[in-house]
């Protein structure tokens, strides 16, 4: 066990190997947090964490509604008995990781952490860093992770087979999320995932490696050098919010991406053969969906719908501007203030889906 208190930063201790391998690692009377698809997909999971006798397991249906204050509640109180020396572990995607993580950071004020991501975005991203946040209802529009927490995992379980069974869409979503972190960070692995695509354990390692080497230098944000990894996020949030959360995580950053390759062309920038660039690779390797879908969701919402949804954004700043994550050459990105007079410019456009 780390000598560090629960939760703070640590380099990651990444394990890869079988989930039944791996489990037996699990001290007893941990509490255990469990996306039910995840489990119905993989019958011998259960029984494999009930044979280290858990004090609870805690079944909670994946997808955005797991990020809820009645989903942490259920968590805080299916681990109340969970002594501060204790075991949190986390079987799920990216929204079963986010409420366990800010579970884990509440109960007792603070026990170990354990994740074990099972879907490839969550892999990628988000098991890594730390962070762990709730959505919030405000004035009937869903706000994504506007409540949250820093709590670092003790442990990351890489287990291959438990990305066997995830769809297309989901491989892509994921994918979509490590060639973001390759094409705002690392100039010269774009370059080889354009000629030969990765494997998908290749994939999620040199995605983990960026983003850990982003973290390590700020992994609480003091310094807002972790930023660079919101790459994407600014829009791809608003669309995610406008499509009610039928449009994935990764589908929605994807087409993020394309809109914020737009704003830093318009501004002067991302050059206009680094945007061609990266847009073409992203739409022939990880497949980001077209413009037209990003049309229309933007084309059903009201300016003022959007402005209100930029504003509740925790990048957003005190003035209405957006603090959004540009490329100034591939592998290169910076934060820049865009006021909200960038992005109304090019909103006709995007209503058409077309390239402004």
């Amino acid at each position: 066990m780390s000598p560090l208190p629960p939760g703070s930063y640590r380099p990651p201790a990444d394990r890869w190997g079988s989930f039944t391998k791996l489990a037996a690692r699990l001290p007893e009377g941990s509490v255990v947090v469990v996306d039910r698809t995840v489990a119905r997909f993989h019958p011998t999971l259960l029984p494999t964490l009930e044979a280290r006798k858990p004090r609870a397991i805690i079944q909670l249906v994946g997808g955005e509604r797991a990020k809820s204050l009645i989903s942490l509640q259920k968590v805080l109180a299916g681990g109340i008995n969970l002594p501060r020396s204790g075991t949190l572990v986390a079987v799920g995607g990216g929204t079963v990781g986010d409420v366990a993580t800010v579970a884990a950071h509440l109960l007792k004020r603070g026990v170990r952490l354990v994740q074990v991501p099972t879907t490839l975005l969550a892999a990628v991203d988000s098991s890594l860093g730390g962070k762990g946040a709730v959505d919030l209802v405000v004035r009937g529009r869903v706000v994504k992770n506007p409540a949250g927490v820093f709590h670092y995992a003790d442990e990351t379980w890489l287990c291959p087979e438990l990305y066997a069974t995830l769809s297309d869409a989901q491989v892509r979503e994921g994918s979509i999320e490590a060639w973001k972190m390759v094409a705002s960070l690392d100039a010269s692995l774009f370059k080889r995932y354009v000629r030969t695509p990765p494997s998908l354990e290749k994939l999620v390692k040199d995605a983990r490696g960026l983003k850990e080497g982003v973290c390590a230098k700020d992994p609480y944000e003091h310094q807002g050098l972790r930023r660079v990894l919101n790459f994407g996020h600014t829009f791809g949030h608003v669309l995610e919010s406008l499509s009610r959360f039928k449009l994935s995580h990764g589908d929605a950053v994807g087409l993020g991406i394309l809109w914020a390759l737009d704003v830093g062309r318009h501004l002067g920038i991302t050059p206009e053969p680094v945007a061609h660039e990266v847009e073409r690779a992203l739409a022939r390797g990880p497949g980001v969906l077209g413009r037209d879908r990003a049309a229309e969701l933007a084309h059903r919402a009201s300016l003022k719908d959007v402005a209100a949804l930029l504003d509740a954004d925790k990048k957003a700043g005190a003035q209405g501007e957006l603090r959004m994550v540009l490329l100034t050459a591939v592998g290169t990105a910076e934060v820049v203030d865009v006021m909200p007079k960038t992005w109304r410019a090019l909103w006709p456009a995007w209503t058409r889906g077309a390239r402004p």
